[in-house]
């Protein structure tokens, strides 16, 4: 089975290309989209308590947030997370 998935705008047609993809796939680039947008998503920082936490805590759960994130991209067959 196979999908169209968003591939790239195109400037001149003004319209936003397709290309076929999987649901794996397709499923696999969603989630390391929202992974790659962590750092954007903890801007808020009293929503998920890093104001409550010292310098130590959050510098710890960080790392493991960054250890997390790469985990999952190599099981998708990436090297890294976006932002490392």
């Amino acid at each position: 089975m196979t999908i169209q998935k968003p591939s790239h705008y195109n400037e001149e047609t003004k319209t936003v290309e397709m290309k076929k993809t999987t649901p794996k796939i397709w499923a696999q680039d969603f989630l390391m989209d929202l992974i790659s947008q962590y750092n954007y998503r903890l801007e808020n920082r009293g929503i998920y308590g890093l104001d409550e936490m010292t310098k130590k805590e959050e510098e710890q759960c960080m790392e493991q947030l960054r250890k997390q994130a790469d985990r999952i991209a190599k099981m998708f067959g990436f090297d890294k997370h976006w932002i490392t």
